[in-house]
Parts: structure tokens; C-alpha cells; sequence
């Protein structure tokens, strides 16, 4: 589940992909995510603040660095805080209008979540795959205050229902 928080980190900075320039204050809270630009005011550093850390929501801390990749029109994303380290990318498909994050952890653990939402509120969702070969379906929903502070709720499917595993918040530095 720590892994969880991370991907859902790297989903949430969601970050745009497409080569496009950094965009901080020239669109609205309604424009994120449309678009292969939709997302390119998260290249930056962000610091994030996890209320409830544990073993499987991560740490209290954490730093999400986003940049544009040489290698596609897609963002790169890594997370890191204390024992926690995840990378991935972001990236867009003109053709479907959707958005891909997958995300890598240390420990061979992965996750991909999607999204075809767009606005001040989007939810990614997807699975999470442990490197102990366990699988389960998890969500985010992010909430874009401004476009330099987000919160990030994340859940994972339990049961046959939605339980919450972090409310993290991000501040852009």
C-alpha cells in the first residue's frame, strides 16, 4: 500500500505529458487535464504532507520532483521520502483521450492507473501489483485547490468496497 501512496503520487503529478513548456499560471483549474498540455503546471517540485503515515500509506513527508522526459512527450515522476522511493511517468494518448501513469517501486512492486477526467476534481484508478505477487484495484482522486496545492485521496478495493488508505496534501516549492 506504501506503493500505492507513491503511484498515486506519480498519477496525481499526472503530470502532462507531450512536449509542451511548463504552463504554471496560463490556464484555469478547468483545463487540467485536457489536452496532452493539460497537466505541465505540476513540472516542479512538490513537498507532501501524509497525515496518517504507516507501513502501507508511507511516510509522514515526502517530495515529488516531476520533469519533462527526453525519451517521449510524457512527464517523468519520482517520489522519495524516508524508506520510500517510486519513479514512472505520465503520459497521454491523443488517440483515446486518455491518461497513463504507470509507476515502478524499489522493491519490484507496480502499479498503472488511468484517467479520461478532466477539471479542478479527476479520479485515477487501475491496479497495484506487489512483488509479493499479490494484485489489488486502488483509485485517487485528486482535488486541485490552486494549481500549486492538490490533495490526494487514495483508496484501495477491499471486500467489494472502497477503503481509505491516505489523504495526502501537496504544496508546490
Amino acid at each position: 500500500m506504501k506503493r500505492l501512496l507513491s503511484f498515486v503520487m506519480l498519477a496525481t503529478l499526472v503530470v502532462a505529458p507531450s512536449a509542451a513548456q511548463s504552463q504554471p499560471t496560463a490556464m484555469s483549474l478547468s483545463m487540467i487535464g485536457v489536452g496532452p498540455h493539460g497537466y505541465d503546471f505540476f513540472i516542479g517540485t512538490w513537498t507532501c504532507n501524509n497525515p496518517t503515515p504507516s507501513a502501507m500509506a508511507g511516510p509522514s513527508t515526502f517530495t515529488i520532483t516531476v520533469a519533462r522526459s527526453n525519451a517521449s512527450p510524457a512527464l517523468f515522476v519520482r517520489t522519495a521520502g524516508k524508506n520510500f522511493d517510486t519513479s514512472g511517468y505520465v503520459a497521454y494518448s491523443s488517440k483515446t483521450k486518455t491518461w497513463w501513469g504507470p509507476t515502478a517501486y524499489a522493491d519490484g512492486s507496480y502499479g498503472l492507473e488511468t484517467s479520461t477526467a478532466t477539471g479542478k476534481k479527476t479520479v485515477w484508478s487501475g491496479s497495484y501489483f506487489s512483488a509479493s505477487g499479490k494484485t489489488m484495484q486502488i483509485k485517487d482522486t485528486y482535488d486541485q485547490l490552486t494549481l500549486t496545492k492538490y490533495t490526494d485521496l487514495g483508496e484501495y478495493k477491499a471486500g467489494g468496497a472502497w477503503k481509505t488508505l491516505y489523504l495526502i496534501t501537496c504544496t508546490k516549492m
